[in-house]
């Protein structure tokens, strides 16, 4: 037979993998080019039951293949050569270990006998991602006994569901020795047989948690509050958390809902926090006495703090089984989430002012800041974000960036109803473009980026895989000459030192990089080119860059003003 051909054993050994992940529900796979992956590169491109994506920097592809595991959750799978393809893969498996998305890394490594020796392109993979994976296996090298194969078919199934259930991250090492391409007739067979796999209807793996039911006990101490008050910070898939809106109104208990935490509008979501609480002689009108917290730790400055400032209230973490989230220290009760929270018939005790407070204070806090965003020359980071915010198409998502775009969207942006993503496991700045990238290639929807020009420089690889992009995506770049973020920072006032090590204002040419990689762009300076331009653009298919320069101090001027926004005592 054609497939015990010593020629054909990297192959059929990487086609068995690459079936039994078909059957596993697996759907996209992100492939970077390299020698020692050609037999697992081979498998994938004979089977067009997957969703092939080439990405030739590692770094952009694992961040690729993050974005697409937060929208979809169900894992990408990541195939490389060996060396040190795979550990371009770290930073973006830290953040999807961290942010709790599913991913599959898939190496390709040199044969033991390689390894210790100096031999070029090895180096130590075994379990190279540390306590960063939820499941390792070595696969060893190929291997033509029934139970080896059984063993394999185990492994692509472990991957697949470890990753799921456990929201993170599976890595399976794949040691091939030469040769690694197929006789060319057997490639043309193993194409013809997996067509009769691909025309079965994918099988859909799900994990499910079902309903958590807590005593009664528990719920008499959530009712007797009398000024409940829950937060929820950016979730993942996995969450679970669709009877948040339930809770809050059986509790009548007003939800602070960060971006990225896909928690629907209701009457009880509130607007603008970021601003009002910014300013702490508003923490007495507002002063809850239970707190109940949701998803991961919160981005906003304004909410850490109060949360500190109510240490002595009673605050219960609501955790994924699989991530201990309490970065502030402030919560005196945590209670890991197996399921959705089964809410009894209750009624809570909540004071009838208690949510009207906090609407009031929504409300001047919204027309306190209608009064400061305006037109003006240099437009401002604020400006662009509630213009574009206004005009997003209900049906497209949103990306932000870390740094100021995931702190400006609570302090500007109305949100209400749409879909927003984040990258907040390890909240670094690298490969914000890729992870759009990804979320557009899952969603086939129109989507939004909100990225800073460090951050859009940090991840210009990215460019390389627009091609990959069939909807309209608009990398919205606010141009404010460097990473203005650091201006929060004390650091700032040493201004000798300042603008050279920490704001590292760059000189490139965005529009000229844009050229070199056959993207649109647009450059905006003016307060009326916004909106124009952005309707237009979010009509296109493709990837779309629109330059929005933006005065640095003029931003930080208006983000303070926010900040120090006063609520007047409820009548």
């Amino acid at each position: 037979m054609q497939e015990n051909e010593p020629q054909n054993a990297a192959f059929n050994w990487s086609t068995t993998f690459v079936r039994s992940l078909f059957e596993e529900g697996i759907e996209h796979v992100v492939i970077s080019p390299g020698s020692r992956s050609t037999a697992l590169t081979l498998a994938f491109s004979a089977h067009s039951g997957f969703k092939k994506h080439i990405g030739i920097d590692e770094r952009s592809a694992a961040f690729t293949a993050l974005g697409i595991g937060k929208y979809t959750g169900k894992p990408a799978v990541l195939i490389c050569t060996s060396g040190t393809a795979a550990a371009n893969y770290f930073p973006a498996v830290i953040e999807a270990s961290q942010s709790g998305i599913p991913m599959i890394v898939v190496s390709a490594d040199r044969p033991p006998h390689y390894r210790g020796l100096g031999a070029s392109q090895t180096i130590d993979q075994l379990k190279l991602f540390g306590s960063y994976t939820v499941f390792f296996h070595e696969v060893g090298e190929p291997d033509s006994h029934e139970k080896s194969k059984n063993r394999l078919k185990l492994a692509a199934s472990q991957a697949v569901q470890i990753s799921i259930e456990k929201s993170g991250v599976s890595h399976l090492n794949f040691p091939f020795s030469k040769p690694f391409e197929p006789d060319r007739k057997y490639l043309k067979q193993v194409e013809f047989e997996n067509e009769k796999q691909s025309r079965r209807p994918s099988p859909k793996y799900t994990y499910e948690t079902g309903k958590m039911e807590l005593g009664e006990t528990f719920w008499s101490d959530l009712i007797s509050a009398e000024r409940p008050l829950i937060v929820v910070g950016p979730t993942s898939k996995s969450d679970k958390l669709d009877f948040i809106t339930q809770l809050a109104r059986t509790l009548d208990a007003p939800v602070l809902a960060e971006p990225g935490s896909q928690v629907p509008t209701s009457r009880h979501t509130i607007q603008g926090f970021d601003g009002f609480l910014r300013n702490n002689e508003n923490w007495e009108e507002l002063n809850a006495d239970l707190i109940l917290r949701f998803g991961s730790q919160p981005v906003s400055k304004a909410v850490n703090q109060y949360l500190d400032k109510h240490s002595d209230t009673m605050q219960i973490s609501f955790m994924n089984p699989n991530q201990w989230i309490d970065g502030s220290l402030s919560s005196q009760k945590q209670i890991m989430l197996k399921g959705a929270l089964l809410i009894p018939e209750v009624t809570g005790s909540a004071g009838k002012d208690w949510l009207k407070r906090w609407k009031k204070a929504e409300k001047d806090f919204k027309a306190f800041r209608e009064e400061h965003l305006h037109p003006s020359a240099p437009i401002t980071d604020g400006y662009v974000f509630s213009k574009i915010m206004e005009t997003i198409p209900k049906k497209a998502f949103t990306m932000l960036s870390n740094s100021f775009p995931v702190r400006d969207m609570s302090l500007f942006g109305e949100f209400d109803g749409k879909e927003i993503f984040v990258n907040r496991g390890a909240a670094g700045i690298d490969g914000i473009t890729s992870t759009a990238l990804g979320l557009s290639i899952a969603a086939e929807k129109p989507g939004v980026l909100f990225v800073g020009d460090i951050a859009f420089l940090h991840d210009t690889n990215a460019l390389l895989m627009a091609r990959e992009v069939s909807q309209p995506l608009v990398i919205v770049i606010l141009n404010n000459g460097g990473g203005t973020i650091f201006r929060m920072l004390p650091v700032h006032q040493i201004k000798d030192k300042y603008t050279t090590y920490f704001e590292t204002p760059q000189k490139v040419k965005i529009a000229a990089l844009c050229r070199a990689h056959n993207i649109d762009h647009t450059l905006v300076s003016r307060p009326e080119q916004i909106i124009a331009t952005f309707d237009k653009l979010i009509q296109k298919n493709g990837v779309h860059v629109m330059e929005c320069m933006t005065g640095a101090d003029e931003s930080m001027e208006q983000r303070h003003a926010l900040w120090n926004f006063k609520v007047t005592e409820s009548s």
